[in-house]
């Protein structure tokens, strides 16, 4: 086969789907060197590497108009006259101008699959502004239409997207974030001391990681945490890494007005290379989203041997499993009351350092890598037997 991969949010400073990008698309080039792949970037990334992958660097259509002109009308082109068979869309876009699945007057040899990591801004459009509520909108709406397979990040996604586009059950099929084989328990001394002090880190922490955005419910994981007895805010700190997203400017003033920035910590991004180090030297890993389509972080942690706090909403639970400690995002003395408990009671950190050593270990990054694979494979084959079949 001849796989084209949309690698466009493989960039510097990745976040969430660039995360998710990289990381498939690298190891599918470990696993499989039967086929071609041809993956376009704005910018050379040194870790896709192999040599049946073809790098198209597609900088100069950068920004909102070029980006669509390449995806309707260059990208068509280059499918065609490349005989294609596969594109793989991982960040919800297809082409518009192309042919809406099963129309027998539009037939084309390469076929789509395409990523829907989430429908946050269908399920709680007030976390979205209305210009990406209606960008999520048009191009999940098209991605529905013209793909021939559809991949869900879980099975709570999944029934989201059947609850509002009606489509076959068979079309979706749910591949679970990889996690990358970097994050492991990092015992190096030297390393984590310099990270501590790159980062100008306390000697015991609670982390969180991810962009700071409402639906993330860092305010009230803040709130919760001014909750704790006092002798556990001296001796752990709240840490919160990651950028600024939508509405953060409400968010980070809930947070200033406890008025404790000794003990609760704004960091910032943090590079992908150094998070292994940063979960490794956290106390407790908490992730109280209201809404995820997955959420690896949890899943990163877990394979850094660091307890979980996380919440029971949408998908959570099913990337969590009973290797963390679930709560209801919304009550504010459950979190305090369970944060406080994985402070605490060291039985209950080690029976769950040992079960998310486990569960991570079911998130294998060239594992999920075979399971796209094969999804790749199904699709052709199918298309292949159509092709076979008597008018």
């Amino acid at each position: 086969m001849h796989i084209a991969i949309d690698g466009r949010t493989i960039v510097r400073n990745r976040t969430g789907v660039g995360v998710y990008a990289e990381r498939l698309v690298r190891s599918l080039l470990q696993i499989d060197s039967r086929n071609t792949y041809t993956v376009f970037l704005l910018e050379d990334d040194p870790l896709l590497t192999g040599p049946n992958l073809k790098k198209v660097i597609v900088n100069r259509y950068a920004g909102i108009g070029p980006n669509r002109f390449w995806e309707n009308l260059v990208l068509p082109r280059f499918l065609a006259r490349n005989r294609v068979d596969i594109y793989f869309s991982p960040a919800y876009v297809l082409p518009v101008l192309h042919r809406a699945r099963g129309h027998s007057y539009a037939k084309s040899r390469t076929k789509f699959v395409v990523t829907l990591h989430d429908l946050v801004s269908f399920v709680h459009p007030e976390t979205f502004t209305l210009k990406m509520r209606l960008w999520q909108r048009i191009f999940v709406s098209n991605a529905v239409r013209v793909a021939d397979r559809i991949l869900a990040d879980s099975e709570a996604t999944k029934q989201d997207i059947r609850r509002f586009y009606k489509i076959e059950a068979d079309l979706i099929k749910v591949v679970h974030l990889p996690v990358g084989e970097h994050f492991h328990r990092i015992i190096d001394a030297r390393m984590l001391q310099s990270l501590r002090a790159k980062l100008d880190l306390p000697e015991k922490f609670i982390l969180y990681v991810g962009t700071l955005e409402p639906r993330k419910n860092v305010a009230r994981l803040a709130l919760a945490y001014a909750r704790l007895p006092q002798e556990l805010r001296d001796e752990y700190a709240l840490v919160l890494a990651g950028a600024p997203g939508w509405f953060a400017d409400d968010l980070i003033s809930q947070i200033d007005s406890l008025k404790m920035p000794d003990r609760i910590r704004r960091i910032g991004y943090v590079d992908q290379g150094v998070l292994p180090a940063l979960y490794s030297l956290a106390s407790v890993f908490a992730y109280l989203s209201v809404y995820e389509g997955f959420g690896a972080p949890p899943i990163e942690a877990m394979a850094c041997g660091t307890p979980i706090l996380s919440s029971h909403a949408s998908s959570l639970p099913e990337a969590v499993g009973d290797a963390g400690v679930l709560v209801d995002p919304y009550n504010i003395d459950q979190i305090a009351s369970e944060l406080g408990r994985l402070l605490t009671d060291t039985v209950l950190r080690t029976k769950l350092i040992t079960a998310g050593l486990r569960r991570a270990g079911q998130f294998n990054a060239a594992d999920k890598a075979r399971e796209v694979l094969r999804i790749f494979e199904e699709v052709v084959d199918e298309a292949d037997a159509t092709d076979r079949t008597p008018s």
